[in-house]
Order: structure tokens, then C-alpha cells, then sequence
């Protein structure tokens, strides 16, 4: 798997783009900004960017969408049919994403916002703004930060302890030192 993260400007938003080296298929996950270097990135590699999947629908994580599609004739993925008036290919628990030979598994991570969604691959997951390196994301209330907790831990804890968390901000971690250490779960 290819694998390439970038640090934006837009409030410190992270982006990857995960790509198959076989068919040089690619997918981006969450779209903060229209940013060059991804678009070097794309072309330096070879690369065909099919998709974009969205973990939530905050500015910073999609706003650049437009601007991307502009570029790309892409599908977008998401945790609801429509995002910033784009319409999205809605997604739910355990739907596959395929990018060429690489099959991701969506899982559902509510409580930052009703529609969170993340993306495993083998051996890394995606979580937005579900779960950070040391925390969890926002939420609107005791309810939903419950049932945030709740939904990393059966979806995001269930996998191996070295699998890579990569966050909607900050820093990757791994299921090892989320589970073990983040004080929200230790």
C-alpha cells in the first residue's frame, strides 16, 4: 500500500492519500483544502485519484471538495448523502471502499458528530475526528462522548495493537497505546 499523510493549514487537518501500487488507483481521505502537493504527489507516483472519503462533514476536513473534483473524476464517500451540496455515495458499517486491489472497511464512529466515519485497511485505520494520539473528538454532550467511547472501542479497539491510528489532526498512534494510555479509555 502507498501510503502518504499532509499537514494542512485548515486548523491543522490532516490528509492521506492511500493508493494500490498495482493498478496506481488512489484514494483520498478527508479533503481540508485544495492542496498542490498532493496533486504533485498524485502525479510524481502515477497515480489515478478515484475516490474521496470524508469522515465527517466539519469545513476542515471538507473543504476542499470542490476544488478536488474539479481535478479528479472521483466518487465521493461519506457518512451521508451530501456534503457541502456534493452529493456522496453514503456509507455505513462494514461497507467495502475498493481501491484497485485494496479493500477498505468503513466502520462507524459516532459522537464528534452523528455521521463519523472511519477507514480500515490492513494494519491502519482512519478516524477523523473520532480519536486523536492522547484524546477523543468534541462532542455535544455526556450522550455523545459516551457514545463516541463506546463506538472506538467496539470498532477501533477490536483490531491488532500495532495497528496504525491515523487522526483527523495531530500525531498517528497505534490500538496498543490508544487502548492502554489515552486517559479517556485507560
Amino acid at each position: 500500500m502507498i501510503l502518504a499523510h499532509f499537514l494542512t493549514e485548515v486548523n491543522e487537518a490532516n490528509m492521506y492519500v492511500v493508493a494500490c501500487p498495482e493498478s496506481r488507483k488512489a484514494l483520498l481521505i478527508d479533503a481540508a483544502c485544495f492542496d498542490r502537493r498532493i496533486e504533485m504527489f498524485i502525479e510524481e507516483h502515477h497515480l489515478m485519484l478515484e475516490g474521496v472519503f470524508i469522515t465527517h462533514d466539519h469545513y476542515d476536513h471538507t473543504g476542499g471538495v470542490q476544488d478536488i473534483l474539479r481535478c479528479h473524476d472521483a466518487r465521493v464517500y461519506a457518512g451521508k448523502d451530501s456534503i457541502d451540496g456534493i452529493s456522496a455515495q453514503a456509507v455505513r458499517q462494514d461497507d467495502k471502499i475498493i481501491v484497485g486491489h485494496l479493500e477498505g472497511r468503513v466502520v462507524e464512529l459516532p459522537g464528534h458528530i452523528p455521521y463519523s466515519v472511519g477507514l480500515v485497511f490492513p494494519g491502519v485505520v482512519f478516524t477523523g475526528d473520532a480519536l486523536f494520539a492522547g484524546s477523543i473528538g468534541g462532542t455535544a454532550s455526556e450522550r455523545d462522548r459516551a457514545l463516541e467511547i463506546e463506538y472506538i472501542q467496539k470498532h477501533v479497539f477490536i483490531l491488532a495493537e500495532t495497528c496504525r491510528i491515523y487522526p483527523g489532526h495531530g500525531p498517528a498512534s497505534t490500538v496498543f497505546i490508544e487502548k492502554n494510555y489515552n486517559p479517556f479509555f485507560a
